[in-house]
């Protein structure tokens, strides 16, 4: 599956191509496809740390999914379907569930909250 979507011949990749292939990888390793060699591939294609550690999530996150949905699905290719869409995205974000609140969303452009801090306020036995 992952072969005839994604395909082994390439020689640059992007992060973002990366994180997807990553995922792809880790649900195609969910239901017994395991490609080490493509994997190493692209963790090998970054230097640094930080972009290794997001293709691992990636990877990671795609085997845990694939394992949680295979215990409901009839097949392999199921699992497949309904994790990857045909064009080779994930079809949920593959490592924002990984990543603490403050760095997967952007912050800046919220109002501020108005009245008191929840700490300063009344506690609601206290109130009338």
């Amino acid at each position: 599956m992952y072969d005839r979507l994604f395909g082994t011949e390439w020689n640059d990749i992007s992060r973002e191509n990366a994180v997807e292939r990553a995922f792809a990888l880790g649900v195609a390793a969910g239901v017994g496809d395991e490609r080490p060699a493509e994997l190493d591939r692209v963790l090998s294609s970054f230097s640094s740390a930080y972009d290794r550690s997001l293709v691992e999530l990636a990877y990671d996150e795609g085997r845990t999914k694939a394992l949680d949905a295979a215990v409901e699905a009839d097949s392999s290719t199921e699992v497949w379907n309904e994790l990857v869409d045909p064009a080779g995205a994930p079809l949920t974000p593959p490592v924002s569930a990984a990543l603490p609140g403050a760095l997967s969303e952007l912050t800046l452009t919220n109002r501020p909250k108005s009245g008191p801090p929840s700490s300063l306020d009344f506690p609601s036995m206290l109130r009338k």
